[in-house]
């Protein structure tokens, strides 16, 4: 196994190139994840159905946007811990909610209060995911004006 992620390294060198690291230490987290998405598509490539090199692009292209996000949720994490403590915990943010929410921006947030994602939302509603995550975000933005 490690001699088939050796020979396909230059496969995840060039998806992480694709995402144009700004930094080594940036190219070196997304190898890393790289790394973690071709060993599970040589965990689960089956050679009659495709080569190793045309399957394994996915998964690492998938576990490189996971580590995207884990990082940028890491940074934005940090970044509203030293703005206002309200904005890093949900049980503080909603008992915050300004009486100029409409009442759909009120069902939405406490739909969103119990766990619901967007699409979930949407599906309740008959609603696009669009129409949805627009209403929620300018309730968001209602919400932190009222605590500033």
């Amino acid at each position: 196994m490690d001699d088939l992620i050796e020979r396909h390294m230059g496969l995840v060198v060039s998806v992480v190139n694709s995402f144009h690291p700004k930094s080594t230490a940036e190219k070196d987290d997304y190898i890393q994840a790289g790394r973690i998405g071709l060993w599970k598509a040589i965990e689960k490539h089956d050679p009659r159905k495709s080569a190793l090199s045309t399957y394994a692009w996915n998964p690492i292209r998938w576990e490189i946007i996971k580590e995207i996000k884990s990082v940028k949720a890491d940074r934005y994490c940090s970044m509203t811990e030293d703005k206002n403590p309200a904005y890093t915990t949900p049980e503080t943010l909603w008992e915050h909610c300004p009486d100029s929410l409409s009442m759909e921006e009120s069902e939405l947030m406490g739909l969103r209060k119990m766990g619901y994602t967007l699409q979930e939302i949407a599906d309740i509603l008959g609603k696009g995911r669009s129409y949805v995550k627009r209403v929620v975000y300018k309730a968001v933005h209602k919400i932190r004006e009222c605590n500033e």
